[in-house]
């Protein structure tokens, strides 16, 4: 978790890959710094060049020439975004009933799914452009130079050091704080949409944006219960929880239906024996019978003998 200490000081308490609690800070760059960073990206655009790492200018036309990219999907593209900014507007303009409001942000929130995924591949590919790859190692020169420790001593002794560590958690988590502080970037981005403020403020979902019904209980898309985990639940009178499945059928724990089995029937109506069960049944007749059969051992009673006490009066 990152907050502001000072100015130009922003403290990260985290934990490392053995979970142990962390606390790092993070001092923002001066240009001294900038300064070595720009270098880093400079080297990194030279070596991706040298490597066949093509430019972002020319992403488009390699997209188009392998298949990533279409004339199809660019009109998708532009139709998603239509899509998404009329919703947006609508929202925001209001004068509909609140259940057709209701409709519009979950739409709204499966348009930027699909925009997501239509983009993921594209993003993927820029990450790999010769200023992707540069722009990736300024940014991590950056996080490299910036991280101290309590003293404000740089927390690793060079950057091959912190490259060997980026993915502890605690370096992770102090990249994301820098990166909302140098590009602005807003925590709470998916929190201030449109559709998902407009759940929130009239209570169709919590403070995590998982949908609610009236009692503040978790429901899915079509209003039915579910827990934490996603399965669907109901409640008995006392409030407590207990599985179903989507029909509101009773199941266990495992999913299995919790109902009483009952023989099947055969032609005439009598009761079909369970496959197995009848031989379990007889195995179980015969050992309890030798055990009854099985003689008892005779026993020999001695004879007991009591000493009278002598009659002394």
């Amino acid at each position: 978790m990152a907050k502001q200490k000072q100015l130009d000081k922003i403290e990260v308490k985290s934990v490392d890959s053995r979970g142990k609690d962390r606390t790092v800070y993070l001092k923002l760059p001066d240009s001294k710094v900038n300064k070595e960073a720009q270098l880093a990206y400079n080297k990194a655009f030279r070596n991706a060049l040298q490597d066949g790492a093509i430019l972002r200018q020319k992403l488009n036309s390699v997209m188009r020439e392998q298949g990533v990219w279409s004339d199809k999907k660019q009109d998708e593209y532009d139709k998603v975004l239509k899509e998404i900014n009329d919703s947006e507007l609508r929202i925001k303009k209001g004068g509909i009933s609140l259940a057709e409001a209701k409709k519009v942000a979950m739409s709204l929130r499966d348009l930027r799914d699909r925009f997501r995924v239509l983009i993921a591949e594209r993003s993927s590919m820029d990450s790999n452009t010769a200023e992707g790859l540069a722009d990736n190692e300024r940014f991590g020169y950056l996080v490299y130079a910036c991280l101290v420790n309590e003293k404000g001593h740089r927390l690793f002794d060079d950057y091959d050091s912190y490259q060997t560590n980026e993915a502890e958690p605690f370096v992770v988590e102090a990249a994301g704080a820098l990166a909302e502080k140098l590009y602005g970037l807003d925590p709470d981005y998916d929190k201030n949409l449109p559709e998902n403020k407009f759940l929130v403020d009239y209570s169709f979902a919590d403070e995590e944006l998982r949908l609610v019904n009236e009692e503040g209980h978790l429901v899915d898309r079509e209003g039915r219960l579910i827990n934490e985990d996603g399965r669907f639940i109901a409640y008995n009178d006392d409030g407590e929880p207990y599985f179903i499945d989507k029909d509101g059928k009773l199941v266990t724990e495992d999913g299995e239906y919790d109902i009483e089995f009952s023989p099947f029937l055969d032609d005439s109506g009598d009761a079909v024996p369970v496959p197995g069960q009848e031989e379990e049944k007889k195995e179980e007749e015969e050992e309890v019978a030798v055990v009854e059969e099985k003689p008892k051992p005779k026993t020999t009673r001695r004879r007991r003998t009591t000493k009278q006490k002598a009659d002394t009066e």
